[in-house]
């Protein structure tokens, strides 16, 4: 089953995320309360994280296991790689429309 980017906004409480992760409800509120993890507002007050944050949190722990780095460095690492592809994306883009230019003005 392929998750679309609709489905990786998914509401999922604390305590789905820790049962899939095998993560204390502790850590997970402390890293959505330092920000590091988007929380979703819901009307009973508690939290939700969108399905996405198991991404996240899986990659960070692997940046912890491979790197060494605490949850905020894992998380300052993988903000400059998603910022990184952004801009590349955006530079590619450039690119394409540069070169469809030079070939519309050589024509």
């Amino acid at each position: 089953m392929q998750l679309t980017d609709f489905d990786m906004d998914d509401p999922l409480t604390f305590e789905v995320v820790c049962e899939t992760l095998g993560a204390r409800s502790s850590l997970i509120a402390r890293l959505a309360q330092q920000g590091l993890l988007e929380t979703i507002p819901n009307e009973t007050g508690q939290p939700l994280l969108p399905r996405r944050a198991i991404m996240r949190l899986r990659r960070m722990q692997r940046l912890r296991r491979d790197l060494g780095v605490n949850f905020t460095g894992a998380a300052i690492i993988m903000d400059l790689v998603q910022r990184i592809r952004d801009l590349n994306r955006e530079l590619a883009e450039k690119e394409r429309r540069f070169d469809e230019d030079d070939r519309l003005q050589s024509t």
